[in-house]
């Protein structure tokens, strides 16, 4: 299914009927597939919409727009072309942090945030090599496969979503590749995040060495009023194709509440 917002094509699946919705943002190198067995375990409980964001998987990929704010308002243009009047915004990693920016603006309709793995609002910044190194990382399968072992420590997950991850991470352009190291990562979204006003649920992997459990503690976490976090054992970055039971559990839980 395709939605044309800000001039942009966005690919999306959207999966079951009942209230409230479920919308799901990705990680940079992920799509809508990254959500698949997660969303499957929920669609019979919840509406389930999950979308390729600009320049990753079926959607367009233009030669910009890969900033916070323009991520940001192709959810909140999605949002109000769904007519989502109850839902809940779930973010994971670069996903999280367009989220974050999202629930700080308090579209109608938002009715929790879920955080998994979220990046920080506030900048994150590395050494020009480690910026190097991530904007190379998707260029060849072997560091694609370098970066689920070694950096996302999801040596775990299995044959056929691999294949799968790997896929979406070749499905980039340049501009989608480097512009989360080069511009996104290190920018100070953090304006508003006190000014949320919905439960949060923030949810951490054990072994997550990209955003820790502890950085998530005072980054996100301190900063977002109300808020609460759990952590799943045992998995690193990408939990929700390591473990999609526990996380979906999580989110099925904390949306009913």
């Amino acid at each position: 299914m395709k939605y044309q917002v800000n001039n942009t094509t966005l690919h999306i699946v959207d999966e079951g009927k009942h209230s409230p919705t479920l919308l799901f943002l990705h990680f940079w190198g992920g799509s809508s597939r990254t959500w698949t067995e997660v969303a499957g375990l929920l669609s019979d409980r919840y509406r389930t919409i999950r979308y390729d964001h600009r320049g990753w998987g079926e959607s367009d990929k233009p030669d910009n727009g890969y900033d916070i704010k323009t991520l940001a308002s192709d959810a909140l243009a999605l949002i109000a072309q769904l007519n989502l009047d109850s839902f809940v915004l779930v973010g994971h990693s670069m996903g999280g942090k367009v989220a974050q920016y999202v629930a700080a603006r308090q579209p109608k309709g938002l009715r929790k945030l879920i955080l998994v793995a979220p990046s920080p609002a506030t900048p994150t910044i590395f050494p020009q090599e480690a910026l190097n190194n991530m904007m190379n990382a998707y260029t060849t399968e072997a560091g694609i496969n370098k970066t689920i072992d070694q950096v996302f420590q999801a040596g775990n997950i299995n044959s056929t979503i691999r294949i799968r991850t790997i896929e979406d991470m070749k499905k980039h352009s340049k501009a989608s590749r480097i512009s989360w190291p080069n511009i996104a990562l290190s920018e100070d979204a953090s304006e508003g995040l006190s000014n949320i006003n919905v439960p949060t649920l923030i949810i951490a992997g054990e072994k997550d060495v990209v955003d820790t459990p502890a950085r998530l503690e005072h980054e996100v976490k301190d900063r977002i009023p109300g808020s609460s976090m759990v952590t799943i054992p045992q998995v690193g970055h990408l939990m929700m194709l390591q473990a999609p039971e526990p996380v979906a559990a999580f989110i099925d839980s904390f949306a009913k509440q």
